[in-house]
């Protein structure tokens, strides 16, 4: 290898110590100073030792690599940076044919150099002492020289050969390192490693960014505690380092801190920093040592994560629940504390996994009984259309499903609002239940519908009279032509009392079919759906309101689409929302009559259904007052209203938004004063 000094043109680049104590030898007296085959030194520090030296010996120097490239006759470079990231530019950079010794082959070619001038000495000494001690002559002595150097050149081969071994170690412990540095710079959590002189020497990506502080002012350093403390003090990885014990590290984090249980002599700890990266974090941190071939710490490594939100979840936990524990008691007391029934179950099979407490109590089964049920045995037969629809509700996804029949066991039925989300538990895919009871939520519903649907009766009640005192005059005419027939003791003719006869008959019907629609109307509606046509609730309607909207000389527009698409509703509670806009309607028509006074006023009241982009659409329209912007937005508030005391109690466009709603359908207004009012009602087609 000596022969790179002495039969090539070479530049070297990194101009330090080794740079400089390999000048003084291929300078020197041994080699017959080849200095015309030094062509350049670079280096970016002009301080640096071998630098120095190369320009006092009148070397051409240079802090720019590149103009050693431009040598002509350049035909070897030795590399002595001892950075491996310039290496490999520098690879990138020279010109083909050029010869590049790295940092490791340029250790070994140092030793070489050492040893040829070992070896010129002790050869010098050698015949000296042989023709001093033995008088021996020149020819003697050169045969001693011959047998030297061919025992010095076996030896440098032995030599060469251990070198070269021991570079590839070095350079694949190297690459290892590399490969070490590229998986904590790539990893995802933070994390740094010191040496065992607490010096930095990663600080990867995540952790700048957790810390704001940035490698390049960390690496080398010993002020990593900066990005963690306001003062110097050690942090996990130093205490690792110096064989601090356990009882050394309680010192500084109490009870904190534990022994690693997956990581040899490793420490975890979980603590507050007011000012990670500019703002207050909980950091839970693990360190381990690094360790030597000979068992010995060489350095430590430390993760750290941020557990900020968790913390900040488990405080809102520990608020509500005092006494609850990690693992499986924590769950299980956060479980069962919950006031709603949750029920945890199989998305495949629909098999029930595990219920808690509230569960027990509401439903009657013991747990034990519920692990071995289906969760479709909870639910009542005019509900089953669900149990297939939840096998189809994705992960992370969720499905409500409002006043739905459940069956607690001995067969009593009760209402449930059942919130269903999809989600992996237990290494299965699964559906968490809650079904709180809302029975009694449902029973006040149906007693505001029902006082609603009173209300509109009360108001309704002279048309209602109307249409029952039609028929009534009809029998009292034919009643009281009977009566005469009778005193006068005459026969009655056989047609005139046919006739008389089919139109009481056909009175009575009328009647009854005004009677038995009002006694619908106003029964307590129950609260099962099933498939309607929208068509329907609305024509029904004007059977109670037709001739109340007669006498207010209100025309009636309807434009209702034939074989529409069904529904899932109820048809008594649809009637009751078509009720409670048609009233309203009415109410705006009449008071925008009374503000023209003098003038004509056309009042119209128009109903369209039709399908919009797949949903069953009605609108209700009337040209009468509006409704100011203002108020628009309060109108579907319970108790709101812009009525007089005593004709009105806010609850009717109210209920009817809950009814809608019920239904997984939309009620929209448009208005504008002085205009008119359109009520838009959209509904899911039924499958």
């Amino acid at each position: 290898m000596i022969q790179v000094f002495t039969e090539s043109k070479v530049a070297i680049v990194g101009g330090g110590k080794v740079c400089k104590e390999i000048l003084k030898i291929v300078l020197g007296p041994v080699f017959g100073n080849v200095k015309s085959n030094i062509l350049g030194v670079c280096d970016i520090d002009d301080k640096a030792k071998g630098f120095l030296y190369a320009k006092k010996q009148g070397i051409y120097t240079t802090d720019d690599y590149r103009e050693l490239l431009n040598f002509k006759e350049l035909n070897t470079i030795v590399e002595l940076t001892g950075n491996d990231r310039f290496l490999q530019t520098l690879r990138k950079k020279k010109p083909r044919g050029i010869r590049l010794i790295d940092h490791f082959e340029a250790m070994s070619l140092w030793d070489f150099l050492q040893i040829e001038v070992k070896k010129k000495t002790m050869e010098e000494q050698l015949c000296n002492d042989v023709i001093k001690t033995y008088k021996l002559g020149d020819k003697v002595c050169a045969g001693i020289n011959k047998r030297f150097e061919q025992f010095s050149e076996e030896l440098s081969d032995i030599v060469s050969e251990r070198t070269r071994h021991l570079q590839s170690v070095e350079k694949m412990l190297v690459r290892r390192d590399q490969t070490i540095s590229q998986i904590i710079q790539g990893s995802t959590v933070p994390t740094f490693v010191i040496n065992e002189n607490h010096i930095v020497t990663h600080w990867n990506k995540a952790l700048e960014r957790m810390t704001n502080q940035k490698a390049e002012n960390i690496i080398g350093t010993k002020n990593h505690w900066k990005a963690f403390y306001s003062e110097d003090r050690p942090c996990m990885a130093d205490l690792i380092v110096d064989g601090i014990d356990r009882d050394g590290i309680k010192e500084f984090y109490g009870n904190k801190a534990s022994p690693s249980l997956l990581i040899k002599g490793g420490y975890e700890a979980e603590d507050f920093f007011s000012n990670i990266g500019n703002t207050a974090k909980w950091l839970l941190f693990t360190a381990a040592p690094i360790r030597g071939l000979d068992g010995k710490i060489r350095g430590s490594i430390e993760t750290l994560w941020d557990t900020t939100e968790q913390k900040e979840a488990e405080r809102k936990i520990v608020e509500s629940y005092h006494d609850m524990r990690v693992s499986e008691e924590k769950y299980r007391t956060m479980f069962d504390a919950d006031p709603n029934p949750i029920i945890i179950v199989d998305r495949k099979t629909l098999g029930i996994l595990d219920v808690n407490a509230t569960a027990v109590d509401c439903y009657g089964y013991s747990r034990n009984e519920f692990l071995v049920m289906s969760f479709s045995a909870l639910v009542h037969q005019s509900d089953k259309e669900i149990v297939q629809d939840l096998k189809k509700i994705t992960l992370n996804h969720s499905k409500f499903y409002p006043k739905k029949l459940h069956t607690k066991k001995g067969g009593n039925l009760f209402y449930v609002n059942l919130h269903v989300r999809s989600v992996v538990f237990m290494e299965r895919d699964c559906l968490i239940a809650s079904t709180p009871d809302v029975t009694e939520n449902v029973e006040k519903e149906n007693l505001l519908v029902q006082a609603s649907k009173m209300a509109t009766l009360g108001t309704m009640v002279s048309g209602i009279a109307h249409e029952l005192n039609q028929p009534l005059n009809v029998i009292q005419v034919c009643s009281d032509y009977f009566m005469k027939v009778i005193k006068k003791n005459e026969d009655i003719n056989r047609e005139d009392l046919s006739t008389m006869a089919e139109e009481i008959e056909r009175n009575v019907q009328r009647a009854d079919q005004v009677i038995n629609h009002m006694r619908d109307f106003v029964r307590q509606s129950e609260v099962k759906s099933e498939k309607i046509n929208i068509n329907a609730p609305i024509l029904d309607v004007f059977k109670i309101l037709g001739q109340q909207l007669r006498v207010h000389r209100i025309e009636v527009e309807l434009d209702l689409t034939k074989d529409l698409h069904s529904i899932i509703a109820n048809h008594n509670r649809l009637e009751q929302v078509f009720m409670n806009l048609v009233t309203n309607a009415m109410d705006a028509l009449d008071e925008k009559d009374s503000q023209w006074k003098d003038q004509e006023l056309r009042k119209i009241l128009k109903i369209r259904s039709f399908v919009e982009n797949g949903w069953v659409v009605v609108t209700v329209y009337d040209n009468g007052t509006g409704i100011p912007e203002d108020i628009r937005g309060k109108i579907f508030e319970p108790f709101f209203t812009t009525k007089e005391v005593g004709k009105g109690v806010g609850l009717g466009i109210s209920i009817s938004y809950g009814i809608v709603n019920d239904y997984n359908g939309t009620i929209k207004v448009e208005s504008e004063v002085g205009k008119g009012t359109t009520f838009k009602l959209s509904f899911p087609a039924a499958p």
